[in-house]
């Protein structure tokens, strides 16, 4: 495999680009009728859902089981009800999500994924100014692109304290 050579044009070009894309970048995804974005260093990787999902007794009905993924204990979420939002068949686009939140592995169901985005500081609007009906608690707030709205999630929040110790318990146990 050879080098490649770039003259001071093609780098000072290179950079430009490079600073071009400043903010928070996210990854996006469709749940509904809402497009959600997460911050793309909390995503671990993106999976096909799995065949037969492990049953874990006594966790909240939006825990819907969990799998091996290379031999890590994956907890799955499914964010339709965790939201309480109308449950959907799996489908070809089912996607899940794999998060990372305190050192813990989960994965969350989602419709779709759809595509990377930046977003820059000043187009992200706090929940705090938000009127909207929605448990803001999972929500850090809404960035505007061009084209649409996207809700970013806090991730750190999807499980209260408690829901959080008793997935860590299976996993351990």
């Amino acid at each position: 495999m050879g080098s490649v050579n770039l003259s001071d044009e093609e780098m000072e070009e290179m950079n430009l680009e490079l600073t071009h894309n400043e903010g928070a970048q996210l990854i996006t995804f469709i749940l509904g009728e809402e497009k959600y974005g997460l911050d793309i260093l909390a995503v671990r990787e993106l999976i096909s859902y799995p065949e037969g999902l492990t049953q874990i007794p006594g966790m909240p009905d939006f825990i819907v089981g969990m799998f091996n993924l290379r031999g890590l204990v994956i907890p799955v979420m499914d964010l339709r009800k965790k939201f309480g939002m109308a449950s959907e068949e799996l489908h070809e686009y089912s996607v899940i999500i794999i998060v990372q939140v305190e050192e813990k592995n989960i994965g969350l169901i989602v419709d779709s994924v759809a595509d990377v985005i930046f977003v820059k500081e000043e187009d992200i609007q706090e929940t705090t100014e938000m009127a909207v009906q929605v448990d803001t608690k999972f929500i850090k707030g809404v960035a505007k692109t061009k084209d649409e709205m996207v809700i970013l999630m806090d991730i750190d929040h999807l499980l209260s304290k408690s829901q959080f110790e008793s997935l860590m318990d299976t996993e351990n146990g």
